[in-house]
């Protein structure tokens, strides 16, 4: 079963509500202004700025700390590395430089081999005796220049 109160709902009502403005306290607005606000927040960073500034200091010097041995690992880092491209550059250089000189001289073998070729028209063996030697790389002894006639 519910209880009723003796004075009823109603009366319940208007007492809550008279009791509440009776001790209705005053808003924050009344009693604190915005200067007060600024007072008290300029007075909160006056007191705690110089041990703010020595966190950020310490942070940062600690960061620049970090910075310069991360700097110096790369540095070796990227010096190794451009000692390694440095050396592989110098083998591709040298190989190639070997190429362009096989080139020349196989250019120049080509041009003696073709002008003796011509020297030695209507001779076939000796023809044959200096293709088979330019193929293999030396010419047979004795044969170039038999049978070819001096100008």
């Amino acid at each position: 079963h519910r209880q009723h109160s003796p004075l009823g709902p109603f009366r319940l009502r208007s007492l809550a509500g008279a009791m509440t403005s009776m001790f209705r306290a005053p808003r924050a607005q009344d009693l604190v202004t915005d200067e007060d606000v600024k007072t008290w927040v300029l007075a909160a960073m006056d007191a705690t700025m110089p041990a703010l500034l020595k966190e950020c200091r310490e942070v940062l010097l600690f960061a620049m700390q970090e910075h310069k041995k991360v700097l110096a690992e790369q540095t070796v880092i990227m010096r190794r590395t451009l000692e390694e491209q440095s050396a592989q550059m110098i083998r591709t250089l040298e190989v190639q430089g070997r190429t362009v000189s096989r080139l020349i001289a196989f250019g120049g073998l080509s041009g003696i081999c073709s002008a003796l070729w011509k020297d030695l028209e209507g001779d076939r063996k000796a023809q044959y005796s200096l293709a088979v030697g330019y193929g293999l790389g030396s010419p047979p002894a004795g044969e170039i220049g038999q049978g070819v006639e001096s100008s």
